[in-house]
């Protein structure tokens, strides 16, 4: 009996002082994780400042390939969520949110794990030199449970080499994308209504002379049509751009027109009519040559 008694004395000893050490340990844990993009802040910041590009590089969607997402909220900034739903060994439930957006600086969010709890996840993007540093890093508060304290000391190796992993994908998106600078640029969401066009499909190489003299012709084009059709211009000319790359510039010279014509307008013509792209859209003003376009 009295062995069995010092037994259990010690196992009550061992009790105290690991339980007395869980409160020992730190309640508040921070992991963190960082990537340098050869790219400027703008794209970067693009890219983690809203949720509709998230599976392109998130470290977790190729765990569950079926896993179910939902989107509430504004496509990007303050107010966008994503809520998703998979398997529970795997990615679990939650929701991210984005709480906080400072172009083209920061991105706070808040992650809610439903019973695992909630935590603040921010990414931090910083200049260097050419390129922009991203530091992904959450917060995280693992309460006054003794096994919670002790799952603090395992977050870094848990949560980090997902972070990792992301910001490696989330490089390669980004050093992928054109590499402009288009943070002094004021982005404004407009609501447009379709109109009627009268309209030349073009191309020219990426010169601006080249495509100032294609833009002339084939608005010269369109001009003779609606003079044998006797339309009336309605507004000023567009431009809608179908291909801008290595191998030149593409684009529909388009005037807008009072009406239809009245005879439908044949297929071998090379002045056509359509209706433009009516609903949301973002609006961007660009002042400059056309060899900066994007």
């Amino acid at each position: 009996m009295k062995i069995l008694k010092k037994i259990a004395l010690v196992l009550v000893i061992v009790v105290v002082v690991v339980v007395g050490a869980a409160y020992l340990l730190p309640r508040n844990v921070h992991v963190e994780r960082s990537a340098v993009i050869e790219a400027p802040q703008a794209p970067a910041f693009a890219l983690v400042n809203g949720y509709r590009m998230f599976n392109k590089w998130s470290p977790w969607s190729d765990l569950d390939p079926n896993a179910q997402y939902t989107y509430e909220g504004p496509e990007s900034g303050v107010g966008a969520k994503m809520t998703w739903s998979g398997d529970p060994k795997t990615i679990g439930s939650g929701s991210w949110e984005i709480v906080e957006s400072r172009p083209h600086n920061l991105v706070k969010t808040a992650l809610d794990l439903g019973n695992q709890g909630t935590a603040m996840a921010q990414f931090a993007l910083e200049p260097e030199g050419a390129a922009t540093r991203v530091t992904w890093s959450v917060d995280l508060d693992m309460g006054m449970s003794p096994v919670g304290r002790y799952m603090g000391m395992m977050m870094d190796g848990m949560i980090g080499p997902h972070y990792a992993k992301g910001l490696a994908s989330l490089k390669g998106l980004a050093e992928g994308m054109p590499k402009a600078d288009f943070a002094d640029l004021t982005i404004e969401a407009v609501s447009v209504q379709p109109v009627t066009v009268e309209y030349v499909p073009a191309a020219s190489p990426k010169d601006a002379r080249a495509i100032g003299a294609a833009i002339g012709a084939a608005y010269a084009t369109v001009q003779k049509f609606m003079t044998a059709q006797r339309l009336t211009q309605a507004a000023a000319p567009i431009t809608i751009n179908t291909r801008w790359d290595d191998t030149g510039y593409g684009f529909d010279a388009a005037i807008p027109v009072d009406r239809a014509p009245e005879k439908p307008v044949p297929d071998a013509s090379p002045v056509q009519v359509k209706q433009t792209y009516g609903g949301k859209a973002l609006k961007v003003v660009h002042m400059g040559p056309y060899r900066n376009m994007v």
